[in-house]
């Protein structure tokens, strides 16, 4: 009996180690269950072409359609539940390859400077999302667009040469060419 009462402690450590454990694998798998997208760069001003690609390897159970992508603004990505928010810039489409890995490549929308979120249209992840299908797959800073780096002189628009200028340029050096002639002549 004494046996027994001895080694009922080390069961109880034993199944709470294992239930830990189970815990932190199931946790572990519901993180590489989630759809995250590298970005070659995450931050620019509008205009800026920007690649990015899913994270992992077959980051796709099985291959799905192009999926809608869009850019919101941090403070309200939280609210966003449908595809239909008002608060979504689309900026093109996750394309998702024969290996089951995401491509994209999307400008820069003109939108304000600061903080914002990309988001995929993802109806086959609900399943691994807790039912959601609006996923912030990366985060995204707009900067304010760098100053114009044109160098070249200005030059007036075509039809708005000032020909009189020009022609009294002509008609002056030809006045004082003629004068210095004279001048020549009489000396």
């Amino acid at each position: 009996m004494d046996e027994i009462v001895n080694h009922l402690p080390i069961r109880r450590v034993f199944g709470a180690t294992t239930l830990a454990g189970l815990g932190l694998f199931l946790a572990a798998g519901t993180t590489i269950a989630a759809l995250v997208l590298v970005l070659a760069r995450d931050s620019g001003p509008p205009g800026i072409r920007v690649t990015g690609q899913t994270g992992d390897n077959g980051a796709f159970a099985t291959q799905v359609d192009p999926l809608s992508t869009y850019l919101v603004s941090q403070a309200a990505a939280d609210q966003v539940t449908s595809p239909n928010d008002p608060h979504l810039i689309k900026i093109g489409r996750l394309v998702i390859d024969a290996a089951r890995n995401g491509r994209i490549t999307f400008v820069v929308p003109q939108v304000d400077p600061g903080s914002y979120v990309v988001m995929v249209q993802c109806p086959s992840c609900a399943q691994f999302s807790a039912g959601r299908t609006m996923l912030a797959v990366a985060d995204f800073r707009v900067t304010a667009s760098p100053p114009a780096t044109d160098t070249e002189p200005s030059r007036p628009a075509p039809g708005n040469t000032p020909w009189a200028v020009i022609g009294a340029g002509v008609l002056g050096a030809a006045v004082v060419l003629v004068t210095l002639h004279r001048r020549v002549r009489t000396d």
